[in-house]
């Protein structure tokens, strides 16, 4: 999730940003977050486009870079907490680079596809070498650029390749280049948006469904959550240190530390990003004072 910085637009230039806008793909005016994030949390979004291509998803942000106007590229929404207040500036989604080319040993996949559609596409060819990606939400993109993975094994182990923007132009990517760590890449530190990806599906086989029962069995699925909300520290389980500090059950309106799993914070239902954000600094604040350990976040906060 790529922030820029913020400003007012006047009406004739918010006339004329839509009409740029609209040659990159369709734009949606006043569109709720709720419906783009995992979290359903999120007030609205100024502006809400989906460019169909790679290209226009560079020209879109260049656009909105040509007009000084923020703006934020989101997949799934699956590791992002937006500001109750929503946005005020752009929003544009991968979701509508969503092709998959299976060429063994490899598959090329736009960023947009969905985790569970490439497992879903891999398995009708006969592939399972991904299957450790299985259960994890979000898309191509977003896996990527968090190094998504398992402790066996993560996504980067499979690149190849990464096509990103950088200064809205295309650039490509070896494995090495990517910068791969713990839930992270060059992408994201970096702030470049992935358009597609080469990865192998050869390699070791997952079992699948024993990876979706296990995560099952020991992380809530019943409330809209982001999964994971902080990094794992280097000495311990960010979930243990939660438990250990009490705070499973800590309940803010509507949002709460899961019971079954700490390191999740659910939306009970009509749960306020605020709510959320309060329970995040709790958190911090308790786990800091009974470990002297500085919770890291995985998800990405939003301001307005």
């Amino acid at each position: 999730m790529f922030p820029e910085r913020r400003a007012v637009l006047s009406r004739v230039a918010a006339s004329q940003l839509q009409r740029e806008l609209e040659r990159c793909g369709v734009v949606r005016r006043n569109e709720p977050l709720a419906r783009h994030t995992t979290f359903k949390v999120g007030g609205i979004a100024a502006y809400y486009v989906l460019p169909e291509s790679p290209g226009a998803l560079s020209r879109a942000i260049a656009v909105c870079r040509a007009h000084s106007v923020p703006h934020i590229i989101i997949g799934a929404g699956s590791n992002i907490l937006f500001p109750d207040s929503g946005y005020s500036g752009v929003v544009i989604t991968t979701a509508r680079l969503n092709t998959v080319a299976i060429v063994p040993p490899y598959v090329n996949a736009g960023a947009g596809v969905p985790l569970a559609v490439l497992l879903e596409r891999l398995h009708s060819a006969g592939f399972h070498a991904l299957d450790f990606l299985a259960g994890i939400p979000g898309t191509v993109g977003g896996a990527i650029a968090m190094n998504a993975g398992i402790p066996a094994r993560t996504i980067a182990a499979a690149v190849t390749w990464v096509q990103a923007i950088e200064n809205t132009k295309i650039v490509w990517f070896d494995r090495s280049t990517a910068r791969f760590t713990y839930r992270g890449s060059l992408f994201r530190t970096a702030r470049l948006p992935i358009v597609s990806a080469r990865l192998r599906v050869d390699g070791p086989r997952y079992d699948a469904a024993a990876l979706i029962a296990r995560r099952s069995a020991v992380q809530p699925t019943s409330s809209p959550s982001a999964g994971c909300v902080f990094k794992n520290p280097p000495t311990a389980a960010a979930g243990k240190l939660i438990d250990d500090a009490g705070l499973k059950g800590l309940r803010v309106g509507m949002a709460m530390v899961s019971e079954k799993h700490a390191n999740f914070i659910l939306n009970l239902g009509g749960a306020r990003s605020a709510d959320i954000r309060k329970i995040i600094d709790i958190v911090r604040e308790k786990v800091y004072k009974s470990f002297r350990i500085s919770l890291e976040l995985e998800i990405e906060v939003i301001d307005g």
